[in-house]
């Protein structure tokens, strides 16, 4: 090979390997925001406090609650700060008599707005004026 295709074959290495590069990083970075809480719900209400990530708040107000059965469908709003993130989402899903509530829905103020959220919590102990849920809200960037 001649210096000058030695030269073009390096540029093109360099080329795909920057953009392999730039790929990576635009995946690495759609990857889902984890932020684990645990809070306290009275459930006579519908209104739930505590704590997220790392010194953040965790607040929900069940805006709908429909029972089916032995389980229930439900919708909420919720509202999360961690550090310098906040956000509020709207989400809808269902409550398991086994003790669990999976939800999903929609950021629709603050940081990461349009973002899909998806919810799982775990019913922790307590009466229905103080029971207490642990989980992981995760949510997928909007650009994902």
């Amino acid at each position: 090979m001649s210096k000058h295709g030695r030269t073009i074959f390096g540029f093109l290495v360099a080329a795909v390997a920057a953009g392999a590069f730039a790929a990576a990083q635009a995946s690495a970075s759609s990857a889902p925001v984890v932020i684990p809480y645990a809070k306290t719900c009275d459930l006579t209400v519908g209104h739930c406090v505590g704590t997220a990530g790392n010194g953040g708040t965790i607040e929900m107000q069940v805006t709908s609650f429909r029972p089916t059965g032995a389980d229930a469908q439900l919708t909420l709003t919720e509202s999360i700060t961690v550090g310098n993130i906040s956000f509020t989402a709207e989400m809808s899903g269902h409550w398991s008599p086994v003790g669990f509530i999976v939800l999903n829905g929609t950021v629709t103020q603050g940081a990461y707005a349009g973002a899909h959220v998806h919810q799982r919590s775990d019913f922790v102990g307590g009466d229905p004026t103080a029971s207490k849920w642990a989980g992981q809200l995760q949510l997928m960037p909007a650009s994902a």
